[in-house]
């Protein structure tokens, strides 16, 4: 840190190469405890709905679209959620119908990088023609969106086509008035 001289300043010590390269560095931030205790959540909703043996594809911290912290697993037969909120969701993967994903935001209010989407899922107690829906804002770079999409054996997006000027290719053909 520094020292006080006898007139009152703070002299700031200079650190020499060797002290550099002797020191240790720094441990990595702890675990948040409420992400750890969101994930052995979602493993003991696995393990009730008997789930436990199944093949784990991804895990991972996630938001909800209110911005709630939220951590999520998909395994090959499941998706199980738990929120701060104190909500937890799980589904078949087999009545997951789509998830729809929009375009990565920069800097998503302050949380990085993020890719919204919308987990459309059929629920046992409702209509077979009634989906239900959760918006979840993934990591860019999270394996979840991944997982969902070959545990539920979704197709990938189709890009979006480029959009042609109404002149046809160019303003090459274009008449100058």
């Amino acid at each position: 840190m520094g020292e006080v001289d006898r007139r009152g300043f703070l002299r700031m010590l200079r650190r020499d190469k060797e002290d550099e390269a002797t020191e240790e560095p720094a441990a990595p931030p702890p675990e948040d405890p409420e992400i750890l205790q969101l994930a052995d959540l979602t493993a003991s909703l696995l393990a009730d709905l008997d789930a436990a043996d199944e093949e784990e594809l991804a895990a991972g911290q996630v938001l909800t679209g209110a911005y709630d912290r939220a951590y999520m697993r998909v395994t090959t037969g499941h998706i199980v959620s738990s929120f701060a909120t104190g909500m937890s969701i799980h589904m078949k993967t087999d009545d997951v119908k789509t998830l729809d994903t929009q375009p990565a935001v920069e800097n998503d209010r302050g949380h990085g990088p993020r890719v919204t989407g919308v987990l459309r899922a059929h629920h046992p107690a409702d209509l077979p023609n009634v989906l239900r829906s959760y918006t979840f804002r993934f990591a860019v770079e999270s394996p979840l969106v991944a997982a969902i999409r070959t545990a539920c054996d979704l197709p990938e997006p189709e890009p979006e086509p480029e959009l042609v000027p109404p002149g046809g290719e160019g303003a090459e053909g274009v008449d100058a008035p």
